[in-house]
């Protein structure tokens, strides 16, 4: 799915009104505004002039139509078929439309102005111009974006009927009205609705690729994540963050240490520690923004981080007990660290184990015995441990358990598993051939 859906306008009778421009390849076309003979560019250019007279006087209703007289006799003399000129005439006339909505029964003069801007959108198909091109698109996403109190649905709507109009995957500008629906959305209180179309932007970064720099990258991904931790998405804002810090792997140190990348740092850490759903450390601990922070005054943060990774309810203890303040300092709340490292630290005894016991599992989360079963019952629920209780025989029969981290040991230990899986599969193939040998000679 590479378009976002908007409500594009209804129109009958539509009439093209020429090329389109090589520039597009093989796409839709929006526009066919008016109905009957009349040459679609008149119709808009007429209604135009009459939301100028009555916004702006008869002064500037003849300017405008003496400029568009001129420029559309130099359009329909030249067989190149140049839009150019009445494009750019349109748009210039086109930042007070939105005040031309009456506040009360404004659905007819809305329709009008999308089937006006679907008129300008198709024109712009018919640039050949690049330069043109990029140019009007820029202007186009300033006008929609201009206000977030005067018309922010419809604007919003406009931007994704612009970005629609670019449907083949990777055109240059499709980025930069991507990020303009994405920043104006946000700004406007309508960012929800931008939200089912995230799912798809790893791909479209991907089409994108060849004319976005890693600034650029950067920014949409440190951006949505800012955006959705002002919804309270903190979780998706945490996973956008991560997006951000890979594009610092190998970037050198002084950009790194700036103090915007190191504030974002801190948030992505903070995070990883608050949200009870993140549970694997081991990928932001190697990012090279995180490990900056052993260098500097945050360098706590990566110890706590570390402690999550493979520590016990015993080293968040100690932890605790050394940075006494730290917790407050970064606002942090030590009673749900105790939880998380409680039941990571069930996963770590319940790891490459059939059963426990429960008076283990008391002794490794530093918790009384009455309370055993409820931190059981929790980390099974929240996936920690695959199992469940036998409370006559007081043990935890495990099927699986989270694995910390993936390491050199680790591998090795898979690496063992798998060959011993594999001999035990050769080992029943060679015993299904012994014995069919065995019925062949029997018979």
């Amino acid at each position: 799915a590479s378009a976002i859906l908007a409500r594009a306008p209804a129109v009958e009778n539509g009439l093209g009104i020429g090329k389109r421009s090589p520039l597009f390849g093989n796409m839709a076309t929006y526009i066919n505004y008016g109905e009957g003979e009349e040459d679609a560019t008149v119709q808009g250019a007429e209604w135009l002039q009459g939301v100028i007279q009555i916004q702006q006087g008869p002064d500037a209703e003849k300017a405008f139509t003496e400029e568009f007289q001129a420029a559309f006799s130099d359009l329909e003399n030249n067989r190149q078929y140049n839009y150019g000129p009445v494009l750019d005439l349109f748009i210039q006339h086109s930042e007070d439309l939105f005040a031309a909505i009456p506040e009360s029964r404004g659905e007819d003069r809305v329709k009008e102005i999308e089937s006006f801007f679907a008129l300008i959108l198709s024109m712009l198909e018919m640039l050949d111009d690049e330069s043109h091109l990029n140019d009007s698109t820029h202007r186009l996403c300033a006008l929609f974006s201009s206000s977030e109190e005067q018309q922010p649905e419809l604007r919003l709507r406009l931007l994704m009927m612009l970005y629609n109009t670019f449907n083949n995957p990777d055109f240059p500008v499709r980025y930069k009205v991507f990020k303009s629906i994405v920043d104006y959305s946000a700004k406007a209180g309508l960012f929800d609705q931008v939200l089912p179309y995230l799912e798809y932007l790893d791909s479209w970064m991907v089409d994108w690729e060849p004319y976005l720099d890693v600034e650029e990258k950067r920014t949409l991904y440190r951006d949505i994540a800012s955006y959705m931790r002002s919804m309270n998405k903190r979780l998706d804002s945490f996973n956008h963050l991560k997006k951000y810090h890979k594009l610092f792997q190998d970037e050198q140190a002084s950009v790194i240490k700036q103090q915007k990348v190191m504030d974002s740092t801190i948030e992505l850490v903070k995070d990883a520690i608050q949200l009870p759903s993140v549970i694997q450390f081991d990928d932001i601990l190697t990012f090279d923004t995180v490990k900056a922070l052993s260098e500097t005054q945050h360098k706590s943060l990566l110890e706590l981080c570390n402690t999550f990774l493979s520590g016990s309810v015993g080293d968040l203890t100690k932890f605790h007990q050394k940075n006494g303040k730290f917790f407050d300092e970064y606002e942090l709340s030590y009673p749900d660290a105790m939880s998380k490292i409680r039941l990571l630290t069930l996963a770590t005894l319940a790891h490459g184990k059939s059963e426990i016991e429960l008076e283990q599992v008391a002794e490794a989360i530093q918790e009384e015995k009455d309370n055993v079963e409820r931190w059981v019952v929790r980390a099974i629920s929240e996936g920690f441990i695959d199992g469940r209780i036998d409370q006559l025989n007081h043990k935890v029969l495990v099927k699986s358990a989270f694995q910390r981290k993936f390491e050199t040991q680790e591998w090795a230990f898979l690496d063992s598993k798998l060959t011993q899986w594999i001999d035990n599969l050769e080992s029943v193939i060679k015993f299904i051939g012994d014995q069919k040998v065995l019925r062949e000679g029997a018979a």
